[in-house]
């Protein structure tokens, strides 16, 4: 049975309140990789929990939400015709093989509430845990790659009343085009809007900076505390880096994109070009796409953090001259031991292991 088969099969046993205590741990694990099924459920429970007969012709609500789950099943026009409305929203939830436990549904004479999950499936929320890299489908369509130890949230009228998510992290983007509704990506102080184009993110928490670097298309960046301040426009092949300090947009400044500095004596604001002629798989704004951890000119302690989101490690450097070291490379299939010894080989440093492995320590060579 296909994953895909399975996560139907698991809807229909909870909302028929059958479901055992694992097989609720299990759906409620699945719709959290999956936002698409997250919100089809959504709809499924919210139409079941309602105490209308199955004869009953659809509420003009009810006939809205059928209308959302049928264009994420994508079910034939030709067999909706055949189904009634209560045996419709079974169809157009489950496989075939579902469709037996679909009509268990059907039978019951007053619909159950159901029992919440262990967590709450309607946070609109997708987390890729350090070590690995997630990949989901908006309700709109937008395709977004979370890298690891990235969190993106979105509301529940995405795709209805807006397209807003936030992210804590690290993303690439593909957005579906929409005239109606402006994409906006929020991270940290910034926020990106977009009609329909190919862009990265990165914005974790530690980080000094947020990175947006522009593929494709066109992108608006304006400070989250003004944004109806002056904006900066990327175009294809350019990244801008905003530091985490005060700054401001300066549009009436010959140059485009030369910050106001307030407070900092360097630069918080700057948009440099990307290289062109590199693959996506090799510019380390898109690498790790691809599986691939590329670095250039990274000093330690830059290097440590990816390394610790990508290995799901913690890295300690315990002598502060280390953070003098810079490397540049590519890490695709070694392991953090591998990773580390080969950074051996350009700069002279030990490493030992804590706490099971999952703590390394760095230190300097006398």
């Amino acid at each position: 049975m296909t994953q895909d088969n399975r996560i139907w099969i698991l809807m229909s046993r909870h909302l028929s309140g059958e479901a055992s205590p694992e097989e609720t741990n299990e759906l409620t694990n699945l719709l959290e990789q999956d936002p698409r099924k997250q919100y089809a459920y959504d709809i499924l429970q919210t139409y079941f929990n309602q105490a209308a007969p199955p004869e009953a012709s659809p509420a003009p609500e009810n006939a809205e939400m059928e209308e959302n789950l049928l264009k994420i099943i994508d079910l034939p026009t030709a067999r909706r015709r055949l189904l009634s409305p209560r045996v419709k929203w079974i169809a157009a939830a489950c496989t075939a093989a579902c469709l037996l436990l679909g009509s268990l549904l059907i039978q019951r004479n007053t619909p159950k509430t159901l029992a919440p999950l262990a967590r709450s499936i309607r946070s609109e929320e997708v987390l890729a845990k350090a070590g690995t890299r997630t990949k989901l489908v908006l309700p709109d369509g937008t395709e977004v790659w979370l890298n690891s130890n990235s969190r993106l949230k979105y509301s529940a009228g995405f795709d209805q009343t807006d397209r807003e998510v936030v992210l804590e992290g690290e993303a690439y983007f593909e957005v579906a085009k929409d005239a109606r509704l402006p994409f906006v990506v929020h991270a940290s102080s910034i926020d990106i809007k977009v009609l329909g184009t190919s862009f990265a993110v990165k914005s974790y928490p530690q980080d000094e900076t947020i990175e947006a670097t522009l593929l494709k298309g066109s992108i608006e960046i304006s400070r989250k505390d003004n944004p109806a301040g002056a904006q900066i426009i990327l175009k294809p092949n350019e990244k801008l880096v905003f530091r985490k300090s005060l700054a401001t947009f300066d549009r009436t400044n010959p140059s485009p994109y030369k910050p106001v500095i307030n407070a900092a004596p360097a630069p918080d604001i700057s948009v440099n070009p990307i290289r062109k002629d590199l693959p996506d798989s090799d510019k380390v704004e898109t690498a790790w796409l691809y599986n691939r951890l590329v670095f250039d000119g990274d000093r330690f302690r830059e290097l440590a953090d990816k390394m610790e989101r990508w290995f799901n490690v913690r890295i300690v450097i315990r002598d502060s001259g280390l953070n003098n070291y810079r490397f540049s490379g590519i890490f695709e299939k070694e392991t953090v031991d591998d990773a580390l010894k080969e950074l051996q080989l350009t700069n002279d440093f030990s490493f030992t292991h804590k706490n099971n492995g999952n703590e390394i320590d760095l230190y300097a060579k006398n």
